[in-house]
């Protein structure tokens, strides 16, 4: 062999040794694609994922509770969603499914999540507090959530019986427009449907989820038992990667909005990978806050643990401390330094 040739082979092997190839860990996330699933866009669109060779494949759910089911036969990996009724009954049935990280909360003046009424029955004084709810058209997403929890805090706390209430179901897509045509009294609305609805001028805020409960946890990231069991370490490499995105998030908020450093990179990245599109309505939504070091806030679980008992929602004993599961918080927050 040449010395050119020679000379040209051991740069070769000395480029594969510095860059040596890996074949990329393919996850399977399950979101619902709405703003609150911010840390894992960050994550992927900065390359986060990959940088420890895992290859994201995001696959949209209408609702968290639809993602139970594939959870725990192991077709997705991840869930980007919500502790509810269904998930304690899953895990009674023996589908053991983990909470592992905050995903989103309304805290302080973060309340992305607002109980509101119809601007005409507020304009006419009809509806003034939760004194005036009896005999209204009042609706939920769904029983067994976060949201119903926070309304039944509520009106306890107005001195109200929650059964004397009637509630029924409906999308928040469908409230904005039930507002719009005056058949519905109140809701608690979730941006961006939440600034939708204000600029139409169709609702009034009574107040904000945050007042109600502050830290009020309303979405979580979720593992499938398969996963963390089999691949422990991609589990950890997808938890570092998803905190550095959540850590981006964090310091792009001011003052209640995505407004601060790095702020127009962070709703560009947005706006590709949820279905809100519009730049205008991600800079005027109230934002949605998240823990950057991923610690679950377990008191307002327990809180809406306690609404799932009381209306009979949960059929075993399952605690929500065998649902959480901070090792995979605690060894990335190791690795990464508290922020």
């Amino acid at each position: 062999m040449s010395m050119l040739k020679r000379g040209l082979l051991c740069l070769m092997i000395s480029i594969a040794m510095q860059h040596p190839v890996f074949a990329l860990e393919s996850v399977n996330i399950a979101y619902i694609g709405g703003t609150a699933d911010v840390g894992f866009y960050i994550a992927d669109a900065k390359g986060y994922l990959r940088e420890y060779g895992i290859e994201a494949h995001f696959i949209t759910f209408d609702s968290s509770a639809r993602m139970i089911a594939p959870l725990s036969t192991g077709e997705i990996d991840i869930a980007s969603g919500a502790i509810n009724a269904a998930t304690y009954n899953a895990f009674d049935r023996g589908i053991t499914i983990k909470a592992v990280a905050d995903k989103a909360r309304n805290k302080g003046p973060f309340s992305y999540q607002s109980l509101v009424v119809r601007k005409d029955l507020w304009d006419n004084g009809i509806i003034t507090s939760a004194k005036d709810f009896a005999g209204k058209k009042i609706v939920i997403t769904a029983q067994g959530n976060n949201e119903a929890a926070v309304i039944d805090q509520y009106l306890i706390q107005a001195g109200l019986d929650p059964k004397s209430i009637d509630l029924s179901m409906l999308s928040m897509p469908q409230q904005v427009l039930a507002y719009t045509n005056k058949s519905l009294d109140v809701s608690m609305l979730a941006e961006p449907f939440l600034t939708a609805a204000l600029k139409q001028n169709t609702i009034h805020i009574l107040t904000a989820a945050s007042s109600i409960r502050d830290n009020d946890v309303s979405g979580t990231i979720l593992y499938s038992e398969i996963f963390a069991q089999k691949r422990p370490r991609v589990a950890l490499d997808v938890m570092k990667a998803y905190l550095r995105g959540v850590r981006d998030y964090v310091s792009a908020l001011k003052e209640s909005k995505i407004a601060g450093d790095h702020a127009d990179e962070i709703i560009e990245i947005i706006s590709q990978y949820s279905s809100v599109k519009d730049k205008n309505t991600l800079r005027a939504i109230t934002a949605h806050y998240v823990d950057p070091n991923g610690e679950i806030g377990v008191e307002s679980l327990r809180a809406d643990w306690a609404y799932f008992k009381k209306e009979k929602l949960i059929n075993g004993n399952v605690s929500v401390d065998q649902i959480v599961d901070d090792q995979w918080i605690k060894a990335a927050v190791a690795q990464l330094g508290v922020y």
